[in-house]
């Protein structure tokens, strides 16, 4: 695939430094038609086979999805995908809880490993089929704008997470 020129960037505010990341011309392309949809700005996009997901600055995802989801039913029928919009925050705990909003999370942290790589530990309450599907993604965003290495899922579904998902 083609690269583009450098694409936007995220703070990484577990170390006060800039994380720069470089988005392909197909990734530009969907940026720019979501965008010009929502009147919303961008600051990622991750595409798979089924689903993209865009990042929306703080504040925007309402907006982002429009009156009673007008904006993501128009983007999903002219792009025949499933769309998810995930809200940014520069807070990584918050942008966890935004990213697997409405499950209930709890006992979110971020602890530092002996090997000096930072993880985030959380245990949810609920949802956990929602958290099983997103939690691959999750740890691609996190390692993207926070430099962080690691999503461990602590608590009873613990064991059923680590089966079911692949590891990285």
């Amino acid at each position: 695939m083609q690269k583009a020129s450098p694409g936007p960037y995220a703070c990484d505010s577990v170390k006060n430094k800039m994380t720069k990341f470089v988005l392909d011309n197909q990734t530009l392309g969907l940026i720019q038609y979501f965008q010009n949809t929502t009147k919303v700005n961008v600051k990622d996009c991750i595409p798979t086979d089924d689903k993209i997901t865009f990042v929306v600055s703080e504040n925007m995802a309402a907006k982002a999805i429009g009156k009673s989801g007008i904006n993501i039913k128009n983007l999903q029928k002219t792009m025949k995908k499933t769309i998810e919009v995930i809200e940014f925050s520069q807070d990584p705990l918050k942008f966890i809880k935004n990213f697997f909003r409405p499950a209930k999370i709890t006992g979110l942290y971020i602890a530092e490993k002996s090997d000096g790589q930072k993880v985030i530990y959380m245990s949810p309450e609920t949802d956990y089929g929602l958290i099983r599907t997103k939690i691959v993604r999750a740890k691609t965003f996190v390692k993207k704008y926070y430099a962080i290495s690691d999503i461990i899922i602590k608590g009873q579904i613990e064991k059923d997470i680590k089966e079911s998902v692949p590891a990285q």
